[in-house]
C-alpha cells in the first residue's frame, strides 16, 4: 500500500451534520469516476446527489467517508450501508470509489479497509460490494484481493419508451387471468390492502440467489409504509400495480405486484421489485401486472423516456419476460460478498 500523498480517510457527516463542501466532494468524485469508468451512463446532477447523501432509504442507515489528498482534494470515496430491520442487521454492503488519477495507490484498500471495520465492530457478518463488469471500472480484481468471493451476477435491462410496442402492451393487459384484477395506486399502500401487500412482498425473499447472502426479508404494514414515506421524502415517485383475488375467507388478497420509482420526478424511471406469490405462479401474473404497470406509467407519465432495471442473470423467467415487454440488455453487475464469523 503506497500512501504516498498523504492521503486522510475522514468521515462525512449524516443528516443535518452533512455539510455542503462535502456533498460538492462526494458529487465530484462521483462523477469523474463515472465519466472514465461508465461513459455515457446516466448519473445523478449535484441536486439529486444532495437528496440521496441526506435521505437514507428506510430500513437501512448509511456511513461515509472521503479520501482527502493533502491539499484537502477529495481523491475517493466510501459508503457503508447498514441494514437495521428483522433478517438483515448482521448485513452490509459497500461501496468504494477511487478518481481515475489517483489510483493503484493504496487509496481503494484504505477505504474499504475503513468501512469494513466499521461493519465488524457493528456486528456485521456478511459483506457485499458490487461491480459493473466489462468496464474501466470493473473491481472484480481488487475485491478478490480482499477476499471477497463473487456470488451474484446481476443482468441490467433498458426499455426505451419510443421503441415500446403499446398496443402488445394493450393486448396483455386485456388478456387477463381469470379470478383476479388489478389494483394501482401511488405512494403509500391504502388502507385496506396493506396487510395483504404486506405479505405478498415477502414473497420476493425466495428469489434465486444461489447461496448470496442478503439476509432474510420480513414485511409488515409498517415497513411498507416506510418504504412510501422514504420515497416521498427523497422526492421520488412510487407506482404500484398489483394482482388481487379472493382468499378462501372471502377477504381480498394480493398475488402478485410491480413496483417503479421515478426518482425525483425525472425522465428516466426505475423499475423496483416485481414478485408473484409462490402458489400463484405459473399463470402469467409477472408478465400482466409488468405489463400494467407499463401502460399506466406511459399514459401517466409521459416525460419517461426510458425504463431501467436488473435482475438475478439466474431468474430467467423474470428476463423472458422483461424480453418480451421490449427490455434490452445494457450491462451486468458482479456482487461479491466476504463473510466474516
Amino acid at each position: 500500500m503506497d500512501l504516498s500523498k498523504d492521503i486522510s480517510i475522514v468521515p462525512m457527516g449524516t443528516g443535518p451534520a452533512l455539510r455542503e463542501d462535502e456533498i460538492d466532494a462526494w458529487y465530484a468524485v462521483r462523477t469523474a469516476c463515472a465519466a472514465a469508468d461508465e461513459p455515457g451512463t446516466r448519473t445523478d446532477d449535484r441536486a439529486r446527489t444532495a437528496t440521496l447523501l441526506r435521505v437514507e432509504r428506510a430500513g437501512a442507515r448509511a456511513l461515509r467517508w472521503l479520501a482527502l489528498d493533502a491539499d484537502g482534494t477529495a481523491v475517493g470515496t466510501a459508503r457503508l450501508r447498514l441494514f437495521d430491520v428483522e433478517g438483515r442487521r448482521h448485513v452490509a454492503r459497500l461501496a468504494v470509489r477511487v478518481s481515475p488519477g489517483n489510483r493503484r495507490q493504496g487509496i481503494g484498500s484504505a477505504l474499504l479497509a475503513t468501512a469494513q471495520a466499521a461493519a465488524e465492530a457493528d456486528g456485521r457478518t456478511s459483506l457485499s460490494a458490487s461491480t459493473p463488469t466489462g468496464t474501466p471500472g470493473a473491481a472484480d480484481a481488487f475485491l478478490e484481493s480482499h477476499g471477497y468471493s463473487p456470488a451474484l451476477l446481476l443482468r441490467t435491462m433498458v426499455l426505451t419508451v419510443a421503441d415500446c410496442d403499446q398496443e402488445a402492451l394493450r393486448a396483455t393487459v386485456r388478456a387477463a387471468s381469470d379470478g383476479y384484477r388489478l389494483a394501482r395506486w401511488q405512494g403509500v399502500v391504502p388502507a385496506d390492502l396493506a396487510a395483504a401487500y404486506s405479505r405478498a412482498r415477502n414473497a420476493f425473499g425466495d428469489m434465486p440467489t444461489r447461496g448470496f447472502d442478503n439476509g432474510a426479508q420480513f414485511w409488515d404494514e409498517e415497513r411498507a409504509r416506510a418504504l412510501a414515506g422514504s420515497a416521498a421524502e427523497r422526492g421520488d415517485t412510487l407506482l404500484t400495480v398489483a394482482a388481487l383475488y379472493e382468499d378462501e375467507q372471502g377477504l381480498e388478497a394480493v398475488a402478485g405486484f410491480s413496483e417503479i420509482v421515478l426518482p425525483g420526478g425525472g425522465r428516466h424511471a426505475d423499475q423496483s421489485e416485481t414478485a408473484v406469490v409462490r402458489e400463484h405462479r405459473g399463470r402469467g401474473l409477472g408478465l400482466w401486472v409488468k405489463a400494467a404497470m407499463l401502460q399506466w406509467l406511459l399514459g401517466a407519465h409521459p416525460e419517461v423516456v426510458e425504463v431501467a432495471t436488473s435482475c438475478v442473470d439466474s431468474n430467467r423467467h423474470m428476463i423472458a419476460i422483461n424480453e418480451q415487454l421490449g427490455f434490452q440488455h445494457v450491462g451486468t453487475e458482479r456482487h461479491f460478498q466476504l463473510l466474516l464469523e
